[in-house]
């Protein structure tokens, strides 16, 4: 009997688990309506998966997501996104909680640069909510910029004539040409941070009342990823926000990248 209970216990999280793949972020009424089991019983699988950390529950949205999809529905950057957000998120929230300001977590998907995780609803200070998967380009966002800013100019010339005809997340779209897209990288490189490109606008019209300056999450000497930290556009230039922050920005990035280290 008890291996057979295993075996029950261990079928549901696997059903779980091919929901949370199949259809993405979800709710507990939603995984309830999907596997048709009781509430309890998928809070205590949830309860496995999450400390096993298989699962994680996002502190934006509270959905919970898979940090690994099975075989069937694999996706090449589900293991990279649990394994950044996992070792990011305790950062990211003594850091919001440190200085109030929230901070977006971006990973790095090459062509375009995704939003796995925000410590908005942790801030005091009212910023619209953003929502998690939301995809920016690399060339015109500053998480974006702040990972290609450790690449070589050659490297980026060359992505950069790949999506020339992507009118989503093409250069074109960030108002800059190559060169101008080199120098943008150049300043970043010396000044320690990237900010989003004058050029860009966001579908989100709120989103363009808020400023951002980036460090980039390294893995081993890749950048997978990248730390934003957001305020208001009208409270503090980029430059007068980095002179009070940057520092803790720092410490954050170099915290995450360090505990990433580690990992195998």
């Amino acid at each position: 009997m008890p291996h057979a209970a295993e075996n029950r216990s261990l079928d549901r999280a696997l059903t779980v688990l091919n929901v949370l793949s199949v259809h993405g972020a979800s709710s507990l009424r939603d995984l309830h309506a999907h596997t048709h089991l009781p509430k309890s019983t998928i809070r205590r699988l949830l309860g496995t998966l999450i400390r096993h950390k298989i699962v994680r529950r996002s502190l934006n949205d509270q959905l919970y997501r898979a940090n690994m999809n099975l075989p069937a529905f694999n996706s090449r950057f589900a293991h990279a996104e649990g394994l950044l957000a996992d070792h990011a998120v305790d950062e990211m929230t003594a850091l919001t909680r440190a200085v109030g300001w929230s901070c977006d977590l971006h990973l790095f998907e090459r062509t375009r640069s995704r939003i796995i995780e925000s410590t908005r609803p942790l801030s005091p200070y009212f910023q619209f909510e953003r929502h998690i998967d939301l995809e920016v380009s690399v060339f015109a966002s500053a998480g974006g910029l702040a990972v290609l800013s450790t690449w070589n100019d050659a490297a980026v010339v060359r992505l950069a004539e790949e999506l020339a005809d992507n009118p989503n997340f093409g250069l074109a779209r960030s108002g800059l040409t190559k060169r101008e897209l080199l120098a943008a990288l150049a300043r970043v490189r010396a000044q320690g941070y990237a900010v989003r490109a004058d050029g860009y606008r966001s579908d989100i019209p709120l989103a363009n009342k808020l400023h951002g300056i980036a460090r980039p999450i390294l893995h081993g000497d890749a950048a997978i990823g990248a730390l934003v930290m957001l305020w208001p556009r009208g409270a503090f230039t980029p430059q007068e926000f980095a002179l009070k922050y940057l520092s803790r920005l720092n410490d954050a990035t170099a915290a995450i990248s360090s505990s990433l280290a580690a990992v195998r």
